[in-house]
Formats: C-alpha cells, structure tokens, sequence
C-alpha cells in the first residue's frame, strides 16, 4: 500500500513527526475476516475442489483458468456476513504516526511494516509505504545534502569588497567578499546544509553572488557623476547625455 506524503522544505530538511489518516481494508470485527455469518469456515469449493483454478481441453493444450465460483480463493461462502458482504474486510480509517527522518528528499520511501491493507480471507496485514514529495523553497534549493542560495551584492561591494549576512537554514551567517568578486562565484559555508541520512555529518551551503546592475532611472545626479568620472579614469568611455536643449533642437531640427 502507498501513502504520498508532501513536506515542506525545512520539515525534510530537520525531520519532523506527522499523523496520517489512511482509509485502507481491515478485517471485519464481525466474522474475524472469514467473511462468513458468526465466523463459520468457508466451505471448499466444489467446481475446482478447493484448487481455486479450473482445467479444461483445447485441441492439444490443457488450459487453466480461475475458478469462476469461487474467484480463485479455493473456499466458498455460503452464509455470507452481513457487516462485510462477505468479503472480510471493510474500509476504516486509521491514523498512524510517522517520524521523518532528517534529510530525506522527494522521492524517499519509508516503509511500516504490518501497517498496510489485511489480506483476504484473514490473512495478514501488508506494508505500507510512504512516498516523500518536497515542496520547492523560496530562496533554498539543494543539491543532496547541499543547500543553494543566491546573494545579490552592489558593484563597489564587488570592487573593494565587503562583509554581508546571508540567510541559511540555521539562521544567519557571515560572509566575506573579498576585493575584485566576479559576478557568479560561488562561496561555500562549511556544515550549514541538511543532515545526511544515516548521522553521516552534514552538507555545506553554498552561496553565488550576483552583482546587481543598477538602472540608470534610480541612480541620483551625484551618482551618474561619479560614474562618468571613474569611465574617464578608467579610460573607458560611456554613452554621452544629451542635454534638453540639444534634444528639442534634434526634435524640431
């Protein structure tokens, strides 16, 4: 039997405890499973004698089929119960408690055994398997046991460097940018990534730093300015500003 289970990032992240509520077949109180009226034994089948599977010819070959009376079980009810049509089970609904462990991922399966639907006839319970979905983050992905996270820092942060905070999912950390950081590097966090399965340490998170281009329209007078200074210095000419005056002149000229 499988049960789909969706988490949240942290939650399979750090590990967590949940109550499923799962509808599945049990065995009828009232006939023991046996799906007979008082809980007689069912009677053995007299069309394949209790085979559950019936033979006949054709041509040359002996063809074998299940046994139409009793649907390949090999026993027939006769007095069937009332509470379960005779069929020996009816659907409940049942919670069970499960604990996550830390660090799963989409895809995992955690398997209970004896927790799944009763099998026909009394017989006993299967397994019950739980599928793990985990839902996207919004500033963490992972790789494994890695965590991945975007910085955006200005362009003078990435010319002479700084010393920022970023987000992890233990809380906040620092994180030095040294002088001359291109724009994509990344910067790995030792330990600050998810559990690995099993208590075999934990994984990093790292970092790529995006430096942010500002638009021209937010950029104050003071700051174009500098701008065009540090071009000419640089020797590195830029798209000159026309004036109003000369736009208008261009406009009706």
């Amino acid at each position: 039997m499988r049960y789909d289970l969706t988490l949240a990032f942290e939650e399979a992240a750090f590990g967590t405890e949940t109550v499923l509520r799962i509808p599945r077949l049990e065995a009828c109180e009232t006939c023991t499973g046996t799906g007979s009226a008082g809980g007689k034994a069912p009677t053995t089948c007299s069309a394949c004698r209790g085979q559950g599977q019936v033979r006949f010819s054709q041509g040359f070959f002996t063809v074998a089929r299940t046994c139409p009376q009793c649907r390949g079980e090999g026993r027939v009810v006769t007095d069937p119960c009332k509470s379960c049509q005779g069929e020996g089970r009816v659907e409940r609904e049942r919670s069970i408690s499960v604990k996550i462990p830390a660090g799963v991922d989409t895809g995992a399966r955690l398997r209970l055994s004896g927790e799944g639907e009763h099998g026909r006839a009394g017989g006993p319970p299967g397994d019950l398997y739980v599928v793990v979905q985990v839902r996207p983050h919004l500033r963490f992905r992972r790789d494994g046991s890695t965590v991945l996270s975007r910085a955006v820092i200005s362009f003078p942060q990435a010319v002479l460097g700084a010393n920022i905070d970023v987000e992890t999912l233990h809380g906040t950390a620092p994180l030095e940018i040294p002088p001359g950081t291109p724009h994509g590097r990344d910067f790995r966090l030792r330990s600050q990534g998810i559990d690995r399965l099993g208590g075999s340490g934990r994984g990093d998170h790292v970092v790529t730093v995006e430096v942010e281009v500002p638009n021209p329209r937010n950029l104050s007078e003071e700051e174009v300015t500098l701008l065009r200074r540090l071009a000419e210095i640089g020797g590195k000419p830029v798209k000159e500003e026309r004036g109003v005056f000369d736009k208008v002149k261009n406009l009706f000229g």
